[in-house]
């Protein structure tokens, strides 16, 4: 971790947000301009580690079926490991994202990759559905949530201000293992078995190792650390509360300058308790709902999507196929709907997303054999929506809460897409055990769509006064 002294000579200390590095300690000047950083090496690493990490997992909807037939179990309790999985993301996903405020960055992605291996070995050695089910929540769901936490403060705090396009890069990476894998696995699971599949995911996952390096490798970037007053002074021995709205900035737009690179009042730390301060407010409790919903939508219409048109007359190696078509439409849509909100704005390209969703899901559920055109457009359409709706929802939140605690911010943000899973997953899975189909989930996805459109409407990144804004923030750099 480097350490670097303010240009004024004060004792401010600033952290890198990428430890790893080769930036040695004393290094001193702020933190390089985020349009003049390369946006090549990590985010290439950050690419390939997600779609190791990724990959595997989002195969569960060709796997459930194995997984139900080896043990005869109902629909909903083959759905139990991935719910097991989406319940410890969740709780575990705090604390995690607390450690990326602390402990290097390299360290912490090496042992999430390390821990998606050991969980698919666990599991493909499973004699039964609670040992699958301990794979998936003890080892899977904590391995994953470490390469999603670290890959997004990384590339967030790198980023900062125009981390749209580069977040929608990042996250491009499971979309397209994603699309890579499944039709891979459809065809090696009649060969291999559903063990045997799981047991080359876990030699996949020593992949990712080296492309940890190339993620944190690179120039440090400074944040802001704690400052100490200087002794004599009156705030010495004392810590001065933040001032009201400590912890929100509003960087979107076009060459925003990240929070990070903002002086902070004297006397003001990047402590827990700013941290708390920004929970407690109106705005975070908004958009962690909206984030809520996101997890509502995309879980929902993913699992359920293939099996639903199965039951809809559609065969399934074409539905599979459908499968692979939503996730190429969901990189596309991370990429040129994260760039487009870094030009245009969160809230308004977030809105047009939002009504993508909702044209492209109806056309997924409402598609049947004779009509399988409309499967096609559902599929593409969807995809791409919620794809930039995903890089829309991570900039959103390192537009207003980006800074040097931002790792446990967004480590509490990234409960709110597993609760949203667990949500729709386990009344899918419900209701059809009820009533044999997946139209319930449609409607709660819809219903999520509009939740997502209010929250961000309400509480996104405002970009008014943002070029006054800037020019404040200039000229308090030092030359």
């Amino acid at each position: 971790m480097s350490f670097a002294a303010a240009a004024d000579g004060s004792a401010s200390l600033y952290h890198g947000s990428m430890p790893g590095d080769d930036a040695a300690p004393g290094r001193r000047g702020p933190a390089a301009p985020r349009l003049d950083l390369p946006r090549t090496i990590p985010v290439l690493g950050a690419f390939v580690v997600g779609a190791i990490a990724y990959a595997p997992l989002y195969c569960f909807p060709l796997l459930a079926p194995q997984f139900e037939a080896e043990f005869h179990t109902s629909r909903e309790v083959g759905q139990l490991p991935w719910t097991m999985f989406l319940l410890i993301s969740a709780a575990a996903s705090p604390l995690l994202g607390r450690a990326y405020d602390i402990f290097a960055d390299r360290t912490l992605l090496l042992i999430g990759s390390l821990l998606l291996a050991a969980g698919w070995f666990a599991a493909a050695i499973s004699g039964s559905v609670l040992l699958l089910v301990l794979a998936y929540g003890a080892l899977l769901a904590l391995g994953l949530q470490l390469v999603f936490v670290g890959t997004s403060t990384a590339i967030a705090r790198r980023y900062a201000g125009v981390a749209g396009l580069a977040l929608g890069i990042a996250y491009a990476g499971p979309g397209i293992g994603v699309a890579v894998a499944l039709p891979i696995a459809a065809g090696v699971l009649p060969e291999l078995g559903w063990r045997g599949t799981l047991a080359v995911f876990g030699v996949l996952s020593f992949a990712a190792v080296p492309f940890v390096w190339l993620m944190t490798s690179g120039s440090a970037v400074m944040i802001p650390a704690a400052t100490q007053p200087k002794a004599g002074t009156r705030s010495a021995g004392t810590e001065a509360l933040p001032p009201p709205g400590a912890g929100l900035h509003e960087t979107s737009a076009p060459g925003a300058l990240g929070a990070t690179q903002e002086s902070h009042p004297i006397g003001v730390h990047a402590r827990p308790h700013d941290v708390r301060r920004t929970l407690r407010t109106r705005r975070f409790l908004i958009l962690l709902a909206g984030a809520v919903a996101i997890g509502c939508i995309d879980e929902g219409v993913f699992q359920t999507s293939a099996r639903h048109a199965v039951n809809q007359g559609i065969g399934q190696d074409f539905a599979a196929t459908m499968l692979a078509l939503q996730c190429y439409a969901y990189v596309l849509g991370q990429v040129v709907g994260g760039g487009l909100s870094d030009r245009f704005g969160r809230r308004f390209v977030g809105l047009w997303c939002a009504f993508l969703i909702g044209v492209g899901a109806t056309g997924v559920f409402a598609a049947t054999g004779s009509t399988l055109y409309v499967a096609v457009a559902g599929n593409a359409i969807y995809g791409f929506g919620i794809g930039a709706t995903i890089a829309i929802r991570s900039a959103t939140f390192s537009d207003v809460f980006g800074g040097a605690s931002f790792g446990a911010i967004f480590g509490i943000v990234a409960v709110a897409y597993p609760a949203g899973g667990i949500i729709v997953m386990n009344a899918g899975g419900i209701l059809y055990d009820r009533i044999g189909n997946y139209w319930p989930v449609y409607f709660i996805a819809m219903a999520s769509a509009l939740a997502w459109s209010v929250a961000l409407m309400v509480a996104g990144p405002r970009r008014r006064g943002l070029r006054r804004r800037l020019r404040g923030v200039r000229a308090r750099m030092p030359v």
